[in-house]
């Protein structure tokens, strides 16, 4: 037995060696973010920023700095190995954190550059995928004091998304997804350089629209909202309503727990899209007076439920004019009549019903405000 279990421990030595030892990080420069830009022809132009492990036995300390590249090519792929040529160190790419497209190369069609992400055997479809509004020479040397890399702090500001309702997500396994499914349509979080801070900020703005690999328009900041509660991806977030009680000001609802349902009905000419919106909120601040009594929970709440019905409709009134289907409802209908077909553009022939539910669950220790 004891024979057979050192022949185990010594095949398994062999059999489950991890990829890397410490020798071969001390020889390898990882990547952590891509930003893919165009000139003036379409050829890709690609800047990259990467860890470099400290060197002279220090390696095990987890220290190291940040390396910049910029190169061109005809491709992509050979791009990222021309970038090789001014590099001590081969680049390696399985730690890429975030994938990020300036608007110029949205705009002039993404199919040509995603190809290598998804087939490239270094690349993990988890990365982050974002479109940048600006120059990307300016982006890559911000400094950011929160964090000393863009890829890393990008990972982050796209998970610490959930915390505000204004805002989308989408990984590049999302991404190639969206663009397999019936209407080849998803929005793509977009990023921008804020230059009115008290220093370096990057921040999530608008979404970029992308319809067959190419940025047709944005959805705004202010839509996010709605567009997020029509899709069911609110994981937090505030909701501002007229103060019962003074209706020149608001109260500010934050978001506990979101659901939203989606049934798809079809009488052979008409698509209707049911959206049942279930919230759970609590009341975080009132501006003026406010009573906690039934009677204003019951307006606060009714309010609520107006806002999200109002402006979700004219959201999907908005896009359903430009046959943009950024809501999945080809898909949604797909999954509920596989064996039928809708001739022509879904959106036109689709009708939107909102059934908002809202409850304000009790608040603090805090009861009347005057």
């Amino acid at each position: 037995m004891k024979k057979i279990l050192l022949y185990f421990l010594i095949l398994s030595t062999f059999l489950f060696n991890g990829c890397f030892n410490y020798t071969d990080i001390d020889k390898v420069i990882f990547t952590t973010s891509v930003i893919v830009d165009v000139d003036e022809e379409g050829m890709p132009v690609v800047y990259e920023e990467a860890f470099k492990p400290s060197r002279g036995g220090k390696a095990s300390s987890g220290k190291g700095s940040r390396v910049l590249f910029q190169g061109t090519g005809k491709t992509l792929f050979e791009t990222f190995r021309n970038l090789n040529l001014s590099s001590s160190y081969k680049l390696n790419y399985t730690q890429c954190r975030g994938i990020i497209f300036t608007e110029k190369a949205a705009e002039k069609g993404l199919d040509r550059f995603i190809d290598v992400f998804d087939r490239g055997q270094e690349f993990v479809i988890r990365s982050d995928i974002v479109i940048y509004k600006g120059d990307p020479v300016a982006l890559i040397n911000a400094k950011l004091k929160e964090q000393d890399y863009i890829g890393l702090f990008i990972h982050d500001l796209i998970y610490n998304t959930p915390s505000s309702s204004r805002g989308t997500i989408l990984s590049l396994n999302d991404f190639l997804n969206k663009n397999y499914s019936q209407n080849n349509t998803c929005v793509v979080p977009m990023i921008e350089l804020k230059k009115n801070q008290l220093e370096d900020k990057v921040a999530i703005s608008d979404g970029a629209i992308i319809k067959d690999y190419k940025m047709v328009g944005r959805l705004r900041e202010a839509e996010t909202e709605s567009y997020n509660f029509i899709i069911d991806n609110i994981k937090g977030g505030t909701l501002e309503v007229s103060n019962p009680n003074c209706s020149n000001n608001f109260v500010t609802l934050e978001i506990l727990r979101n659901k939203t349902d989606t049934k798809v009905y079809y009488d052979g000419k008409t698509v209707t899209l049911r959206k049942i919106i279930n919230t759970r909120a609590i009341i975080t601040e009132a501006q003026k007076s406010l009573n906690f009594d039934q009677d204003t929970i019951n307006d606060i709440q009714k309010n609520a439920e107006s806002n999200i019905r109002k402006f979700s409709l004219q959201l999907f009134d908005e896009y359903k004019k430009k046959g943009l289907d950024i809501f999945d409802v080809a898909e949604s209908f797909h999954r509920a009549y596989p064996h039928k077909k809708v001739e022509g553009n879904i959106m036109y022939k689709t009708e939107l019903l909102v059934e908002p539910h809202v409850f304000v669950e009790g608040s603090t220790d805090t009861t009347n405000f005057r």
